[in-house]
């Protein structure tokens, strides 16, 4: 039996301009961070379960004023924007808070000014999330892009 094909299909593009000269790494340059492994009744909705560190470091820059934001997916049953999913249909995905421990959406912007042409640090804490009462037990992923954003 085969598939037909669909007569149209979606596609979300996204992109940032800055102002910034900073070059921007997170995560060490490691591709991958694990957030751990969590049973599924001990999940809440909406609420962040765990909280591993993701640090960010902004080198080759000085003095500058501006904004680190996350841009990805956010869950569509969230509307808040707080959940990074996969895709926009998913229920399970992750949660991210900044250095004062607060709960950052999609594309928020976090202020930070850069003060030093050497290494400028900034941490996010992440966790797994979901809008449902007992999340499906599974592996889950979703790509971010980390920025930093200067008018």
């Amino acid at each position: 039996m085969m598939a037909n094909a669909a007569p149209s299909a979606d596609v979300t593009l996204e992109g940032i301009i800055t102002n910034s000269t900073c070059d921007v790494s997170v995560n060490n340059g490691l591709a991958t961070l694990n957030v751990g492994v969590y049973k599924a009744s001990s999940f809440t909705p909406n609420t962040q379960q765990g909280s591993v560190a993701l640090p960010v470091e902004l080198t080759n820059c000085a003095d500058e004023t501006g904004a680190l934001i996350i841009q990805g997916q956010s869950a569509s049953s969230d509307p808040s924007k707080q959940l990074f999913t996969a895709a926009t249909g998913d229920t399970v995905g992750f949660m991210i808070k900044d250095a004062n421990d607060v709960q950052v959406a999609e594309s928020q912007n976090v202020a930070l000014d850069v003060t030093s042409a050497d290494t400028n640090s900034y941490s996010f804490n992440v966790g797994m999330g979901t809008t449902d009462a007992t999340p499906a037990a599974g592996s889950y992923s979703v790509p971010v892009t980390v920025a930093y954003i200067v008018n």
